[in-house]
Parts: C-alpha cells; structure tokens; sequence
C-alpha cells in the first residue's frame, strides 16, 4: 500500500494533469503530503531543499528562465512562454522535493525505491491509457479531460493526430509523454542489472514493460528510442550471462503466448480490430512501410530531416531572434526540430547554456558513479551517460534540453536520489571503519 501511495504521489506531480480548482495536478501531491505528515509521519517536508544538488538545480532553473525573459526583451518580442515553461518546471520539482520524505525511506536503496516508483508511475499511465483506448466511454472521459487547446489539436483535421494519443491522464500528451516513456525504460533496465535484485523481477517485471510498451505505442514512438538504448545497455552488460538471457527469452516467450491467449479469448472483436488497424500501423509504421513499400521508415522521421531544418543566417545562428519559428510571419518555415527552434529564439550561444544547464542534472551522480571504481559504478555511469545522450537525440525531433517539465523532473528525482544512495553507502562505509579501528585500539 506504501507502494502505490508513492506511485500516486509521483505520478501526479510528472504527469501534470488539469484539475479542477487547483488546475495542476502536482499540487495534490503536496496537500497529500501535508496531510500525511501531519497525521501519520512527523517530518519536515523541506529536509531536502538545503542539500547543495537541490539548490543548484533550482538556482540554475531560475537563471535559465531570467535568461530567456532577457532574451525576449533584447529582440523586443516579450514572449514569456518558455518562461512560464521553466517556472512551471521548478514547480514541479519543488513539489517531487516537498514528497522526497515519504518517497525515501531508506537512503542506501533510495535510486533502486525511486526506479520502482517511476516504472510504477508510467505502467499506471500505460494502464490507464490501454484502458481508455480499449473501453470507448473510459476514452471518452479521459478526452474530457484535456485542455480545450489539446482537444481543438486533436480534432484539427489539418494536424491529422490519432484520437487515442490523447486518452492518456497528462497535461502533455505529445511529445513529452512519450520521451519520458523512454527514460523509463532506460532505468528500467538499469535496475534489471543490479545482481540478484527482488525489487522488480519475474511476472512483476514483464507486466510493467509491457504496460510501459503499450503506453509508448499509444502515445508516440518517440519512446522506443529509449527502450531501445536501455535495451542495449542491458545486453552490453549481461551479455556473457547466457544462463540468464537464456531465461529471459523462456519467460518473455512465455509472456507474449500468454497474452495471445487473452487477446483472442477476452478481448472483444472490435478491440481487437482496433489492435491490428489502428494501433499497431501507428506504432510500428516503419515496419508496414517497410512490407509496404521496401523503405524503413516513418513519416515523421522523413519530414525532420526534409522539413524541419533548413539554413539559417549567419545573425540568427549566433543571436537568435527572440520566439519560435511560428512567431515571425513568413520569414521562417514552421520548425519542429529543437534545434532549430532553440537557436531561432536564442542562437548557438543559448543552446550552449542549454547543454550546461542540462548537465547539471547529470554532473554529480556521474561524478560519485566513476569515483566507485567498481562494476556497478560503471554500469551507473553508464545509465547516467545514455540519459544525457538521450536528450540530445530527442533535441533533434523536439523541444528537450533543459525545458521538458516530465523529463526535466524525472532526471531530477533520478540523479538525486542516486546521490543520496552514495552519500548513505560512503556514510556507512566511514561508520564501518570506525569502528574496525576501535576494535583495533582494543
């Protein structure tokens, strides 16, 4: 019950949804909290905001929204959007710092308890949007849910979106729920690597990549990207483990036979037309366009690259003009790529200060992971570096340095509680020499 008290907690605060009143989700999870401190647990919710990682990152959001709002008014546009971005980003990781209490209970297992909650988080998020695209009214009701800008988006013919992209319970339902798909994948498999680890193993484990699959496959593909990565992560570190391969390829078989036989005994014939003509082209495209027309491909990924970049003047590449490619009539053609947009608004020198700014969150944990000098610091090392390869990847077909509230807030809450593990297990080592040398003294 612990548990999904703390899966509810997280997932309210990344997921972000519009709520009646309090218009943000998030701030349940304080007043939850609240609450739970009050009558149950007597801490103090502010216990990890003096900690230097936590002021850093702060301080340094609140700088990067300044710099933007300078950069606005330097080109005289004053478009605060981005600013609002950041402030509404330092919010949220404000409330997951505010919950870090009741979602840390024990320091020296601290990265694994926070990997468990965030693969929670996202197979309930996997869960619910299965169901609202399998059971029509629960779709229908998790539309509602949705602000009036998303609703009109979905409906836009011209836009032409999946409707069922939209049955998912956030406030950023399009690129950003499905990038943050991938960074719980890649934890995912950086916990199936820690040797003999009960946290999340067996049946547990293949019903939790399986709702996180669905989820990606409902919302975008942008999310196999990291499964992907955290996938070879998994096997460049397991690969001489043919025992435990061969294993996992026995229970997986085993899972997919097994879902078969419920896909074809209890879903009903219109949920399963729904699977294989609207579900499946959608996520595996480039694989019904490859059997279709010999091209591995996928719409999206061929307009990036033919669309979304373009050549720029030499003014703009250095100093930006101070909004998105939208913002100025017809003298830029309309930009996904974050890239692109990011030097539009602020030029190469802004998108150096967003890699710094990005860095931050990886500095540290990175830092203690090497100074390990062990097989399991390498490996986290290593998790941490395929998280910051990850942004820049994803940078290239959206908004993501730095600015991706969901993401932003899950590398936080991933980084830090990383930290607290190796400030824990050093804390004990140093207890443990202590007392060897009184023994000695004896």
């Amino acid at each position: 019950m612990k548990y999904l008290f703390k899966v509810i907690l997280l997932f309210l605060v990344i997921f972000n949804f519009h709520v009646p009143f309090l218009h943000y989700s998030a701030t349940i999870t304080v007043i939850l909290c609240i609450f739970y401190y009050l009558f149950f647990v007597r801490s103090s919710p502010f216990t990890y905001f003096t900690y230097r990682y936590v002021f850093v990152i702060l301080a340094a959001t609140l700088v990067m929204a300044l710099i933007n709002f300078s950069i606005t008014v330097f080109h005289e546009q004053f478009n605060i959007g981005m600013v609002k971005r950041l402030i509404l980003q330092g919010y949220m990781i404000c409330c997951v710092i505010f919950a870090l209490p009741i979602l840390v209970e024990e320091k020296a297992r601290a990265f694994e308890d926070a990997i468990l909650v965030i693969c929670g988080a996202f197979a309930l998020q996997g869960f619910i949007h299965t169901m609202g695209f399998l059971i029509a009214p629960v779709g229908d009701f998790l539309f509602s849910l949705q602000t009036a800008a998303v609703q009109e988006a979905a409906d836009s013919a011209m836009l032409n979106i999946d409707r069922f992209r939209f049955y998912s319970l956030t406030g950023s339902p399009f690129f950003e729920l499905p990038a943050a798909y991938g960074v719980a994948c890649i934890v995912f498999f950086r916990l199936q690597l820690i040797p003999d680890q009960n946290y999340l193993r067996g049946w547990k484990a293949f019903v939790i990549i399986l709702m996180i699959a669905l989820g990606i496959s409902l919302s975008g593909r942008t999310g196999f990207v990291g499964f992907t990565l955290g996938l070879v992560l998994y096997i460049f570190y397991n690969w001489n483990n043919f025992s435990q391969m061969g294993r996992n390829v026995v229970k997986i078989s085993g899972g997919f036979v097994l879902m078969l036989v419920i896909f074809y005994t209890i879903l009903t014939p219109a949920q399963r037309s729904n699977f294989t003509d609207r579900l499946l082209p959608f996520a595996f495209e480039a694989y019904y366009n490859w059997r279709q027309v010999g091209r591995f491909e996928t719409g999206s990924t061929d307009a990036l690259m033919q669309i979304h970049y373009y050549p720029l003047d030499t003014q703009t590449m250095l100093w930006g003009r101070g909004g998105g490619s939208d913002e100025f009539g017809t003298q830029f053609r309309h930009t996904d790529a974050g890239y692109m947009n990011n030097i539009i608004f602020g030029g190469i020198f802004y998108i150096l200060l967003l890699v710094i700014y990005q860095f931050l969150y990886f500095q540290q944990p990175m830092k203690l992971a090497l100074r390990q000098n062990t097989r399991e610091g390498n490996i986290d090392f290593a998790c941490f570096f395929v998280l910051f390869a990850y942004i820049f990847i994803l940078e290239s077909k959206g908004a993501t340095m730095g600015t991706q509230h969901i993401t932003e807030t899950l590398l936080f809450y991933t980084g830090f509680s990383y930290l607290l593990k190796q400030y824990a297990l050093e804390d004990m080592e140093d207890d443990e020499a202590l007392v060897r040398s009184g023994e000695l003294i004896e």
